[in-house]
């Protein structure tokens, strides 16, 4: 079977959705000027047919963490990689949006994810940066997952120093033990993995990073126990 970390690595480059001819004709025809427009439902097809596309060509993992996703749930969101409320017009450009799990979406919030001050760019759609080095985290249109992250350990995710991997991690919280289980699930190996979780916890010095430790290694007993 492969390794953990080639099953996980993707990217976006050359696969950016292509909009339709209607539905571009729905974005010039409804302007967006707040967030809030992003839940009109006039874009509702448009929308599924995206996080469709991302969804599947990010292997239904999570553009960020590579957490398992449906991407036909409406649970699992299509992420505006800078957030919609800084740029509410940049909402529909393609190289701005992926498909994220809830914990990524959630964690990462509305903090700006530029390079510089969002009022240093325009707001109209054609100002949103087409290149990577004005994204502050990992844009996978632009990014190579495994140039930013690496897995140790064999189930545990850390950023690679010097990349974008270290900023995504912190906005993203990747450091949560539901990501751990998913990873285990990948590779089929839970009763294998508890050792592992426990040698990991004796290194960890981090506190934070600890509990989530702990509720994995309970999470996984627990599946032992009753399996």
């Amino acid at each position: 079977m492969a390794s953990l970390s080639k099953l996980l690595d993707y990217t976006l480059v050359n696969k950016t959705y292509n909009i339709l001819a209607d539905e571009q004709l729905t974005i010039n025809n409804n302007p967006t000027y707040l967030k809030e427009d992003w839940d009109k439902s006039v874009f509702t097809t448009l929308k599924g047919n995206i996080r469709k596309h991302y969804g599947r060509r990010q292997n239904r993992k999570c553009a960020y963490c590579r957490l398992t996703i449906n991407p036909d749930a409406y649970g699992n969101a299509i992420e505006h990689i800078m957030p919609r409320k800084h740029k509410p017009q940049w909402m529909f450009v393609q190289h701005n949006l992926t498909v994220a799990c809830i914990g990524c979406n959630s964690s990462k919030g509305s903090d700006n994810t530029m390079i510089s001050h969002e009022n240093n760019y325009g707001h109209n759609a054609n100002h949103c940066p087409s290149n990577s080095n004005e994204f502050k985290i990992f844009n996978p249109h632009f990014d190579k997952w495994s140039d930013h992250f690496e897995i140790q350990d064999k189930f545990f995710l850390v950023p690679k120093p010097n990349t974008k991997g270290p900023a995504t991690y912190k906005f993203c919280n990747m450091h949560r033990y539901q990501i751990v289980l998913d990873y285990i699930d990948v590779l089929n190996s839970r009763k294998k993995s508890f050792k592992s979780i426990t040698g990991r916890l004796r290194k960890e010095k981090r506190n934070y990073v600890k509990v989530e430790l702990e509720k994995a290694k309970e999470s996984i007993l627990d599946f032992i126990e009753n399996s």
